[in-house]
């Protein structure tokens, strides 16, 4: 194994951290100072792990740890890491010792992980069973709630944004230019009470569509760490003085995020949600950002009788194209304590589930 140094620790690494994962193909916004900070509002405590050579920085990885029924042994997270070369054998192994030194040291029975890393990548697959993780299928409440599949447009391909433009199914580009011309505005913000009027707009869709929306406390940790910091807008659509529609967007390095999205069911005749993507298409790549990711669908095989079929084809129809993702992995460092635990989420289940669709009738008819 070659010679790599291991920092482990919970202060701000400094921009040097950022500068590296934004520049790493395997960079994610969720491996980021911001987000570290976003998580730390939101009950998590923020680890940053880190493999130097003589060169620098050369692995990274920020793992997030929780404590479960309020006690210990905790679980460790890395959201869509690792920072890694998956090709480097010794860096794996390296990463590998550091992880189970941080699991040991932190009491955790389980590291988990779900890298955003395309499926097809089997040099990633094969690097983390050789660290000891193992591929889990997990369904239910209890599973990472982040997207196994997403689609993502490659902005860079095309050359920018006419030439998509030029691409575009032709609905597409008549719906974007309806919008325009019936007086549909978009308006990009970053101040605060553009967060809670986002938020209230998000709980009011959530509520009506029968989806869960996260509590404000997570999104003004996003507007804190991410919006302020300059990584990030809200662009608002609005029509003779009334808000139709919004989206939250956040960028890192070379990628954009389309985060979280809310629509009124007055004046879709108007279009509103096409200009608006459209808008953070534009000003993405305005940013520097060369690929533009509207995030999760439902299935990896969407299929038009499926209720929610809608929301891939509304990406489809923008040239995005699906990218599925390696999934869950687990790294069992305690097997008895994760046996347990394991068995006490399948358990949990079924009234997790009922708790869950009484939530939805109780929010649906209040």
């Amino acid at each position: 194994m070659a010679a790599y140094r291991t920092v482990i620790g919970s202060d701000d690494p400094g921009e040097a951290w950022d500068a590296f994962v934004s520049r790493h193909p395997n960079g994610h916004l969720m491996q980021s100072r911001a987000w570290a900070e976003v998580r730390r509002d939101t009950g998590w405590r923020p680890w940053f792990l880190r493999l130097e050579d003589a060169r620098g920085m050369c692995a990274a990885a920020l793992v997030l740890q929780r404590q479960l029924l309020g006690f210990s042994p905790c679980v460790l997270y890395i959201p869509r890491g690792l920072v890694i070369d998956y090709a480097d054998s010794s860096l794996v192994d390296a990463m590998a010792a550091a992880l189970r030194q941080m699991a040991s040291e932190q009491r955790a029975f389980l590291v988990q992980a779900d890298p955003a890393v395309p499926e097809d990548r089997r040099e990633a697959h094969a690097a983390l069973e050789r660290m000891g993780f193992r591929r889990q299928e997990k369904h239910g409440l209890f599973r990472i709630l982040q997207p196994a599949q997403v689609m993502r447009i490659p902005l860079d391909r095309y050359g920018g944004p006419q030439e998509l433009l030029d691409a575009l199914p032709h609905k597409t580009r008549y719906n974007i230019k309806l919008a325009e011309r019936k007086g549909v505005t978009v308006t990009p913000r970053t101040d605060e009470e553009a967060c809670r009027t986002f938020h209230r707009l998000l709980w009011q869709s959530g509520r009506s569509k029968g989806f869960p929306v996260r509590g404000a406390r997570f999104h003004e940790a996003i507007w804190r760490h991410c919006v302020q910091k300059g990584l990030g807008e809200y662009l608002f659509a609005e029509h003779e003085g009334s808000l139709l529609a919004a989206i939250q967007v956040l960028r890192f390095g070379p990628l954009a995020w389309y985060m979280y999205g809310a629509s009124v069911a007055e004046e879709r005749h108007l279009m509103p949600t096409y200009l608006l993507q459209w808008t953070a298409i534009t000003r993405s790549w305005d940013a520097g950002c060369r690929c533009y990711d509207m995030r999760g669908i439902p299935s990896a095989a969407p299929d038009p009788s499926d209720p929610e079929y809608g929301v891939y084809d509304f990406k489809r129809k923008f040239n995005a194209e699906m990218i599925v993702f390696l999934g869950e992995y687990d790294l069992i460092v305690r097997p008895a304590v994760y046996a347990a635990w394991r068995w006490m989420e399948l358990a949990a289940q079924g009234p997790a589930a009922w708790g869950y669709r009484l939530w939805q009738r109780v929010r649906g008819s209040a």
